[in-house]
């Protein structure tokens, strides 16, 4: 009995000096890097050859790169407004460009702040209403400027963007010198000369590779001396989809349309060039004024993540690069966003975490940015509210499992008379989209993206795959009555 008491005894008291003499684990910083109309197939990690990206390549080598990354409502005050929440569009409110965003609801900042953490922003905020969850921002209130931006602090006056007046961007202060240089340096003087006694969360929103192409002197001249690929869907006649019905229409995506890209046609070419001929020139002249933003954002990349190494800051911080939505790069003829198409709603997404993330790790399973909050949140040992719609990549991060999701759910708003409301479902191989509003000849489009990666060969209306077609669509009723959505899909 004595010989019991005394072993039980022991074992407790290695149990008490085990835990005593075990560190408490510190709390991971959060610098969550997100920049503007980004394509990922415009970085070289991702298999852009025609570009360098090293800082983003070197962040992708010492983290893990997710393949498949998408916005599920592809334009920027929406796709912010998701990635805060974690929620849905019609969850959080901002379904809408240039809708203010509700900032008295949750997000993930302010539950950082709750919990300890030093939290800020900094760069394009093109939410409308004055941040909360920070305690301190230096934003661009809408688009900004590549040049002298005027940003606004907490001590600043806040009057809400209104479309017509120019009051909402009086006040703030002018930072000398190009924008994404220097609100990056203003982050990390953030950084340096925070409470060194907390942990911080701090966001980071460069306003490039976002129109207009106004890019750094340094960069004036990239890309000159090159005539770069062009894209094999460039000269898309549309046949058998949707843009096919609103081609004319469609200057807010088409290259060959586009208002702001005239200034790259001369008189001569606009007398003598025919549509194709001009879409030519109009591509390499927009590609290479777009890789020229490009090249900026990743000097910046690799100047945050010096600054991080050269203040004993990496190890213990989680670093996320992403961008608010995808971009066409001259796919179908297109620029811009909006459209449930591959290259539109696919962002770059890299994480890096010394503690837990195996270097150089790929992912190829379907992620959401409604995961981005919850995944901040429990790589931080915080709880994720019930209500998020999102779910952690922690267990993908920790190797523990391959996917979190078996579909994705897209929801674009109609805008105007010229884009329409697009809703849809993509599972790993098939993708269909509902065009709710249009006539019934292009209301649906059904892809196979293993045969058809380019989406160029509508299904939907193929006898063939009559069973594909129901399938899809009841994959597309059951998400959005999972997440509660309020749309009706027509028979």
């Amino acid at each position: 009995m004595k010989s019991t008491k005394l072993c039980t005894f022991l074992a407790a008291l290695l149990l008490v000096m085990v835990l005593c003499s075990t560190e408490k684990s510190e709390p991971p910083n959060i610098l969550f890097i997100m920049s503007d109309d980004h394509s990922k197939n415009a970085i070289s990690c991702y298999g852009n050859s025609d570009i360098n990206t090293p800082g983003i390549d070197r962040l992708a080598s010492e983290g893990i790169l997710f393949e498949h990354a998408m916005t599920p409502n592809s334009f920027c005050t929406p796709s912010r407004a998701i990635l805060l929440t974690g929620k849905y569009s019609h969850k959080n409110g901002t379904t809408h460009l240039n809708q203010q965003f509700n900032g008295a609801q949750q997000t993930y900042p302010k539950l950082f702040q709750e919990a300890g953490y030093q939290t800020s922003i900094f760069g394009k905020w093109h939410l409308l209403t004055r941040p909360t969850g920070f305690d301190y921002y230096c934003v661009m209130k809408m688009q900004g400027a590549h040049y002298n931006p005027r940003v606004f602090e907490p001590t600043d006056e806040w009057i809400p963007w209104k479309n017509g007046s120019d009051d909402w961007n009086k006040g703030g202060r002018i930072i000398p010198g190009y924008s994404v240089d220097v609100i990056t340096d203003e982050a990390l003087k953030w950084i340096k000369n925070r409470d060194k006694n907390k942990p911080f969360c701090m966001l980071l929103h460069p306003k490039p590779p976002h129109a207009p192409y106004e890019p750094a002197k340094r960069y004036e001249h990239f890309f000159d001396s090159i005539n770069l690929p062009e894209p094999s869907t460039l000269f898309d006649d549309y046949h058998g989809r949707t843009p096919e019905l609103l081609q004319d229409n469609m200057k807010n995506n088409r290259i060959l349309l586009a208002q702001h890209f005239q200034k790259y046609l001369s008189q001569n070419d606009i007398n003598n060039l025919d549509d194709d001929q001009k879409l030519k020139k109009l591509f390499q002249s927009y590609m290479k004024d777009y890789y020229r933003l490009v090249k900026s954002v990743d000097d910046n990349i690799s100047k945050v993540l010096d600054f991080l190494e050269d203040n004993d800051l990496a190890e213990n911080t989680i670093v996320v690069y992403t961008s608010d939505n995808g971009f066409f790069l001259g796919e179908h003829g297109f620029y811009n966003k909006q459209w449930m198409y591959e290259p539109s709603i696919h962002v770059p997404l890299i994480i890096r975490y010394p503690k837990l993330i195996q270097k150089g790790e790929i992912n190829s399973s379907l992620v959401n940015f409604t995961d981005i909050a919850p995944t901040l949140l429990d790589l931080a040992g915080l709880p994720v509210p019930d209500d998020m719609q999102g779910k952690s990549l922690k267990p993908i991060l920790e190797g523990k499992k391959d996917k979190v999701h078996d579909a994705f759910y897209y929801h674009f708003y109609r805008h105007n008379n010229v884009l329409p409301e697009m809703v849809g479902a993509r599972t790993e191989r098939y993708k269909i989209i509902c065009y709710p509003g249009l006539d019934d000849k292009y209301k649906w489009e059904l892809f196979d993206l293993k045969e058809d990666i380019n989406e160029m060969n509508n299904l939907y209306y193929n006898s063939n795959y009559s069973g594909l077609k129901i399938e899809m669509k009841s994959k597309l009723d059951s998400l959005i009555t999972e997440f509660e959505d309020t749309v009706i899909l027509p028979d």
